[in-house]
């Protein structure tokens, strides 16, 4: 819970901002999964080792979770086999593996159980089971009897790149600006499917043939979309041969469209019409005075009296006013 709502939600969240918060962390939390999905279909990780194994997880799994994967053949050098105990296909294989505890170099022993037949193993230290990928120890042991391609149940579905995640179609209150076409038409063929099948299934017989149909339904979907595939990337490839032919002439390429600047806007304070109408008084109040005045004035200003000044009737009331300050 702390690791889902950290940074949404605190002690003193009401049930309103829970019901508000919870929207948000299912709309990061989705557009962070798109985000992957952009990521994973850009391109690859290096891989860090020449094993065609190593290959074939790069292929099939997300970005994530091929570091992982990464770390564990790191780690396959640190490994040796000890023991092999045989019994028919069934083989049992102990792994020592070297971690550095403490500045101590220890020799941990692991139990890997492989199948001949069947290519399958599992290891004691259920890493797999916990989280999916393959530990060192097994790693070692396909590099032990040469195994270089995995079988597909080794490839979880949840980490592999190429699955389209159904939860994506199911509308939800987050992603009202995503609801185009597709989710409709994925609510329509549901209801269609779901009044079939409400129909046709009380008969084992009936629902064996609904099946069929079914799957030969997909098998000509496939075939559709991979004739659609072949003959998309034709015409790509044919576009691209007809614009490099053609020049592209200077007439052709149109300015950019003007658009509002984001500059700061001009202010809006109450004050500023009077402000500037004080300005405007002041400056020609000034410019009445400066041919009047002249510079000795002002020096007599200072000893108290006003000699060889010429005031006039606006200026009066301001020489009267510097009059005051001085005798104070």
């Amino acid at each position: 819970m702390h690791a889902f709502y950290g940074g949404y939600l605190h002690s003193k969240t009401s049930l309103v901002q829970f019901a508000h918060e919870y929207n948000n962390v299912l709309g990061v939390k989705e557009q962070r999964e798109l985000e992957d999905d952009a990521a994973d279909s850009r391109g690859f990780i290096p891989c860090a080792t020449t094993s065609p194994m190593e290959k074939q997880f790069q292929q099939e799994h997300t970005t994530s979770i091929f570091r992982d994967v990464q770390i564990e053949f790191v780690k396959k050098a640190n490994c040796r086999v000890s023991a092999v105990d045989e019994q028919g296909p069934l083989v049992c294989v102990k792994v020592e593996e070297e971690k550095l505890v403490n500045d101590t170099i220890l020799c941990v022993s692991y139990d890997v159980h492989f199948d001949h037949s069947t290519q399958e193993l599992r290891c004691e230290c259920n890493l797999f089971e916990s989280s999916g990928v393959l530990c060192c120890h097994c790693l070692e042991v396909f590099h032990l009897y040469k195994v270089y391609k995995v079988l597909s149940c080794y490839v979880l579905p949840r980490w592999s790149k190429k699955i389209k995640r159904k939860h994506t179609y199911v509308k939800s209150s987050h992603d009202v600006s995503r609801s185009d076409e597709s989710h409709v038409v994925f609510r329509r063929l549901c209801a269609h499917f779901y009044n079939v099948a409400q129909e046709f299934i009380v008969d084992d017989d009936e629902t064996a043939l609904l099946h069929v149909a079914l799957e030969k339904t997909r098998a000509r979907l496939d075939a559709h979309c991979a004739k659609k595939r072949s003959e998309g990337v034709s015409k790509t490839q044919t576009n691209i041969g007809s614009q490099s032919s053609n020049d592209v002439g200077v007439d052709d390429i149109l300015g950019p469209t003007k658009v509002t600047t984001k500059g700061r806007p001009r202010s809006k304070r109450l004050g500023a019409a009077l402000e500037k109408s004080f300005k405007n008084s002041r400056r020609i109040k000034q410019k009445n005075l400066s041919p009047e005045v002249r510079p000795d004035a002002f020096q007599d200003v200072n000893h108290g009296s006003f000699t060889g000044i010429n005031v006039p009737e606006q200026a009066s009331g301001f020489m009267s006013l510097l009059s005051s300050f001085k005798k104070k």
